[in-house]
């Protein structure tokens, strides 16, 4: 359906028609008539259109007296963002103020726009302009979570029964989630009378539109094989690790290469933070690395590619990064960097999403040279083994001397067996490179592995 063929106010039309918007998708289709006249519980995934299903109703019913008559919740300052933005152009068309409240940012300026008829805000923050005075609900019409599932993992659940209980009671409710997990369903019937349910779309999980794929490689590796990424598939690309520390540095050493690319992580100011997110939407840049919890609430359309450069450590992390792309009927790229250590993180990914995930190889070359990883090669205790011709008859201890003399400490070696020419060595991955100064080793291998001389 388009939006024109809608039984809704002609400048909520009008400001559609600015921002692009000219069909519903399903979750607007459905919900917005529903919405208008009763309490919705919508189970969506994210993506899929839902800031328009509950904003449009909202617009149907405001009266714009002086005080704040509805309240937008959601997990991050990002999706707080994005939701005030959307809330904005449609509010020019009314003349109606929004604003978005949240930590990291000056509350005075917020304080400065409150009173707004709309107000989209973070838990946190919410609750502190309320017990200052600054913030009323008492009157608000409506009250809308979005994104509840992540609210709930985040911890946030007493924080909105707070917020829920100073409210109107005659106020429209809607919750609106990727998944329905109990928290979720208890809220819903303790709070929501006589609403209406829609499961329209699984979570992240069956990512529609997304093709998955793994590469085995090791650590060192792996910014070769991105950069070889990179350059083959060109495209706008969110890119995940595991720390802070590590998002900044790989967004670093992507710019040294060439590349378009900026961090998003939570030690960032938050006018960087921003920057960072309207570059990336706008096109300045093409390449976002993020941690998961920055990426939380990020909204962009056109993402072709999510790299796991870093495996998750909980698969339900998995399903919310790869959602990112493959979105609004786009297809999509999820492709994840697996260690040997990453392994039977990666199987529980797959037993989660109940598929098995295939392996791509790379073998083309980027900007970065590829390394021999002998940590990929290490058993447990992170020995190498290796097997080497001698150029000349010597002993075991004799040859542990000339290996001591390349830099390789006694304890770094473990176990050598000479027969003849022949031998078997066993060396600490970390010094294994080292082998290649110990003259006196000729068709030096490691063990089992179809691997190029060294």
């Amino acid at each position: 359906m388009k939006f024109e063929e809608m039984k809704i106010d002609k400048r909520t039309k009008r400001a559609l028609k600015k921002r692009g918007f000219i069909e519903a998708t399903e979750v607007q289709e459905k919900v917005i008539p529903v919405a208008m006249k009763k309490n919705v519980i919508v189970q969506s995934r994210t993506g899929s259109g839902k800031t328009l299903a509950f904003l449009i109703p909202i617009f149907e019913d405001l009266e714009n007296k002086g005080y704040v008559e509805a309240i937008v919740l959601v997990p991050t300052r990002e999706l707080a963002q994005q939701v005030e933005q959307e809330a904005r152009a449609i509010g020019k068309e009314y003349g109606i103020r929004t604003v978005a409240i949240y930590g990291g940012a000056s509350m005075e300026r917020q304080i400065a726009k409150l009173p707004s008829p709309i107000v989209v805000g973070t838990p946190g923050r919410v609750m502190d302009l309320m017990r200052r005075g600054y913030l009323s609900l008492e009157r608000i019409k409506f009250f809308i979570l979005d994104e509840a599932d992540r609210m709930m993992d985040m911890g946030f659940l007493e924080d909105i029964l707070w917020i829920m209980k100073r409210t109107s009671e005659n106020k429209r409710m809607m919750l609106f989630s990727a998944t329905m997990p109990e928290g979720i369903i208890k809220l819903a019937r303790r709070y929501m009378k006589e609403g209406e349910k829609f499961l329209l779309s699984e979570d992240e999980i069956s990512a529609r539109g997304v093709k998955q794929y793994y590469i085995s490689v090791g650590e060192i590796n792996k910014i070769a094989k991105l950069s070889a990424l990179l350059d083959i598939e060109p495209g706008k690309y969110l890119i995940f690790c595991n720390t802070k520390r590590k998002t900044q540095e790989l967004a670093e050493k992507l710019r040294v290469l060439g590349y378009r690319s900026y961090p998003l992580h939570g030690d960032m100011r938050q006018a960087s933070r921003t920057k960072t997110m309207n570059d990336f939407k706008e096109g300045r840049s093409n390449i976002l690395v993020s941690t998961d919890v920055a990426a939380r609430g990020i909204d962009v359309n056109g993402i072709t590619h999510v790299v796991n450069y870093d495996v998750p450590l909980y698969p339900k992390d998995y399903v919310h990064r790869i959602g990112r792309t493959g979105r609004m009927g786009k297809n999509g790229k999820a492709i994840t960097f697996v260690r040997r250590d990453d392994r039977e993180y990666f199987r529980r990914i797959e037993e989660f999403v109940e598929k098995k995930i295939p392996e791509i190889r790379l073998d083309s070359k980027g900007k970065v040279r590829e390394r021999i990883d002998y940590r990929e090669f290490s058993n447990i205790y992170g020995m190498v083994k290796f097997k080497f011709k001698l150029k000349k008859s010597m002993s075991e201890w004799d040859l542990i001397k000339c290996v001591e003399r390349a830099g390789i400490k006694d304890f770094q070696i473990g176990k050598i067996r000479i027969k003849n020419m022949d031998g078997i060595m066993e060396v600490h991955y970390s010094t294994a490179h080292r082998l290649k100064k110990v003259d006196i080793l000729n068709e030096l291998r490691v063990i089992e592995q179809n691997y190029p001389e060294v």
